[in-house]
């Protein structure tokens, strides 16, 4: 075991484990998590009516690179940049907050601007840093788990395994002072046997949203993998996968938005013939019930649901899962496209690698910056910055444990060791 309480080991998911665990969060006790020594210190926390056990805020680089708690240090993705800011963990309770840049309602009366005295500034502060739709996708992406790969999960993700992932991910998080997981809707892997079931289940998140009386209209937020746009007499219909009966609606001029964002991922995805379009969006539900679209994030992924930016991240990106490598892929959250990142870190060098890719070699500013960032970083890094051919990985030094010494944090195993959730699930065609 590698999770100790009061020097015992820990078993989370056995009853013994969970009565321990209650006891231990009622005293606030700290669990030891000894993939290394010095052990670092795991906090307690209640979700789905269980108690988890939770990596400490900024702990991540801390634990060993083959323990499921192992994060890459926060400077090589996005992540640092909202970090504390954007996104506010706390132990105590278990929850983490999220402060958004776009809202989560409409008002029915236009607000009045804030008055304005034409005076001198008499603070100097920096503005507080608020997430993004699209940031927000990164996040929970992250949360599950999802931007880890491991050669042993090769066929077994499919949309039922990115469903349970993102819904476990958002449980505890908080937004606009309300559950995040009350207003999200992913849509479950179809099964046209549980067609009612499943429908029933999207309309609860649904009711939460409609409008009452003349307050404020509330939004959720939608996560899906985007199948198709048809054109209305209004604007367009917004078709995902594995909701073939639960359309959303975007007017004319967000319809032109979205084709002019998004439309060359999109042919990008199509001439690949592989991948998949994974959208965030927020949506009210109109007076005659059907989901209304208001503002729509996009993210790419491989077959194997890794998010990519460009052909020469994923080569690769797919390069590396070829080669049976494990890596963790980073992401970008509010940092712009030409801001310096690491396109993924090595889970399985004897130290962690960080893999470094011009996506534009003949961008000079921008790879001055990543260069930079390769040299400077706290890790040893493996680069692809020129025209040639990518020079070979680094050597394989040990492979990742089997995870022998406990489940990940949620304690109810990770997603790729029981690809079907909730019992056996028939894969079905892509058209759904």
């Amino acid at each position: 075991m590698t999770l100790f309480l009061n020097n015992k080991p820990l078993s989370v998911d056995s009853e013994s484990g969970q009565r321990a665990l209650t006891a231990a969060h009622s005293a606030g006790t700290r669990i030891e998590c000894r993939c290394r020594m010095p052990a670092p210190e795991m906090y307690i926390a209640a979700t789905a009516g269980k108690f988890i056990v939770k990596r400490m805020p900024g702990t991540g680089p801390d634990h060993a690179v083959d323990c499921p708690s192992f994060l890459p240090p926060e400077e090589l993705s996005g992540l640092a940049h909202v970090q504390a800011s954007a996104i506010t963990e706390d132990p105590d309770d278990g929850t983490t907050t999220l402060k958004l840049g776009f809202p989560l309602r409409k008002n029915s009366k236009s607000r009045t601007a804030p008055e304005t005295t034409g005076g001198k500034a008499s603070e100097a502060k920096v503005a507080p840093r608020k997430l993004t739709i699209t940031s927000v996708l990164h996040f929970l992406w992250h949360e599950a788990d999802l931007g880890k790969w491991y050669p042993r999960m090769e066929g077994k993700r499919f949309w039922g395994v990115i469903h349970s992932a993102l819904c476990r991910a958002a449980a505890g998080k908080i937004v606009k002072g309300q559950d995040l997981s009350r207003i999200l809707y992913v849509p479950e892997y179809f099964k046209l046997d549980d067609k009612a079931e499943i429908a029933a289940r999207w309309n609860r998140v649904f009711a939460n949203l409609r409008p009452a009386g003349l307050g404020a209209t509330p939004f959720g937020l939608v996560i899906a993998e985007f199948k198709g746009m048809e054109p209305t007499a209004h604007g367009a219909r917004f078709i995902f996968k594995h909701a073939p009966d639960c359309a959303f609606f975007a007017d004319a001029d967000l319809a032109k938005k979205f084709a002019g964002v998004f439309g060359d991922q999109l042919l990008l995805l199509e001439a690949m013939g592989s991948g998949h379009a994974i959208v965030i969006a927020s949506f009210s539900i109109a007076k005659a019930g059907y989901p209304v679209l208001h503002e729509i994030g996009m993210m790419l992924v491989t077959d194997n649901w890794i998010p990519f930016e460009g052909l020469r991240e994923l080569e690769v990106l797919n390069a590396l899962t070829e080669r049976s490598r494990a890596f963790q892929k980073q992401l970008r959250f509010n940092l712009p496209v030409d801001a310096p990142i690491a396109s993924a870190v090595l889970l399985d060098s004897k130290d962690p690698i960080a893999v470094f890719v011009a996506n534009n070699p003949d961008d000079a500013g921008a790879l001055t910056l990543l260069t930079k960032a390769s040299e400077e970083g706290r890790y040893a890094s493996w680069s692809w910055f020129d025209d040639g051919p990518m020079s070979p990985f680094p050597h394989r030094a040990a492979s990742p444990s089997k995870r022998r010494s406990r489940t990940p944090e949620g304690g109810a195993g990770e997603p790729w060791d029981n690809p079907i959730p909730n019992g056996a699930i028939e894969r079905l065609p892509d058209e759904y």
